[in-house]
């Protein structure tokens, strides 16, 4: 489960995103038992002031049901668009 595919928002997600994204539990929460290494590298981007930005695009995202565990997919998303 690497993708969002459902009609309805996932407002757990939201919650989640809001609350524990900075930390990375978002990855936790949506990837299970895939999501430890993503986790990991949102921590540590975090860390490094990044994350901010990665954990308001996740929201974002999953506000649009176009929530992704590996972000490298926001990033092929937009080259479809051009």
């Amino acid at each position: 489960m690497d993708q969002l595919d459902q009609e309805k928002i996932d407002w757990l997600l939201i919650v989640v995103i809001v609350f524990l994204g900075w930390l990375g539990i978002d990855k936790f929460y949506f990837g299970k038992k895939d999501g430890w290494k993503t986790f990991l590298v949102k921590l540590l981007a975090t860390c490094a002031f990044v994350g901010v930005i990665w954990n308001i695009v996740d929201l974002v995202m999953a506000l649009f049901k176009k929530y992704r565990l590996n972000p490298l997919y926001y990033i092929d998303m937009l080259e479809k668009n051009k």
